[in-house]
């Protein structure tokens, strides 16, 4: 007998949108909606899902780069996704124009097209993010973006999973020296913000240590305070076994749908 359906792929990740699209036994589903409907859809099909087949939108958390605006003609009503926001996210999502029949809300562990999710909280900003593992039968992956801070907690949360998708956001001295705003680089490097290059890697080497991943998937690099390129080197430097088994994702283009335990062949530092 043949396993059940159970494939991701990263459609796109960046300060300009996010959304992967996920694969279960009965459907598709999405995990944030940072795109307009008719470029998640474009891109979707250049990877070989149907659109026709979504039947969720996971948010991780409301930022308008994870929740595109065009989403409020699509989802909810009688034919569009179910969109599944977690509970203390529910007052923002209304306050974007999404009805409350629109959406379901979330705190514990559910289910949608198959696909088991469990939320994991992080202190992105003043309302938070959310990590989940995200599971079909004993196949897991796990995701955390825009999440705050490293933490032993949340490694021992994605510890377990096959394939990790994790944000690299920035690199220190790049965003130090961005001549951005001194609140916005305490935002992102203060704690509530994002994992800079080293503390991702830092995580990705502790969960690849509790159980051996088959892939890691890199997310979020910041357009002006990241570099692709930095970010491999990182890894070649100090994680060369992981490196090989690592990709960083791209905003402009899909990345190689991956199989959480089956092995990622091909794998390479650049996805996109």
């Amino acid at each position: 007998m043949s396993a059940a359906p159970f494939r991701l792929c990263v459609l796109g990740t960046g300060s300009s949108g996010n959304a992967v699209v996920i694969e279960g036994p009965g459907g598709l589903v999405l995990l944030d909606a940072g795109f307009s409907p008719r470029e998640t859809r474009r891109r979707m099909e250049s990877c070989g899902f149907a659109p026709s087949s979504l039947r969720a939108v996971v948010l991780t958390h409301p930022d308008s780069d994870h929740l595109h605006s065009g989403w409020t003609r699509t989802v909810g009503g009688l034919v569009g996704p179910r969109l599944l926001v977690r509970a203390r996210h529910a007052e923002k999502v209304r306050s974007l124009g999404y009805l409350a029949a629109w959406f379901d809300e979330y705190d514990d562990a559910f289910e949608a097209a198959g696909i088991r999710f469990e939320p994991f909280p992080m202190p992105h900003d003043s309302l938070g993010s959310t990590a989940f593992r995200i599971s079909v039968g004993s196949r897991v992956a796990a995701h955390a973006t825009d999440c705050g801070r490293a933490s032993d907690r949340l490694v021992r949360f994605l510890a377990g999973a096959d394939a990790l998708f994790l944000e690299s956001n920035y690199d220190p001295a790049m965003q130090r020296a961005s001549g951005r705003s001194p609140y916005l680089i305490d935002r992102i490097m203060g704690g509530s913000g994002h994992l800079s290059n080293e503390q991702a890697l830092e995580v990705a080497i502790a969960v690849d240590r509790a159980q051996p991943l088959s892939s890691l998937h890199l997310l979020h690099l910041s357009r002006q305070c990241n570099c692709p390129r930095l970010v491999a080197r990182l890894y070649e430097e100090r994680a060369p076994a992981l490196a090989s088994r690592t990709v960083i994702t791209s905003q402009a283009a899909p990345s190689v749908p991956v199989e959480p335990g089956h092995s990622l062949h091909h794998a390479t530092l650049f996805g996109g």
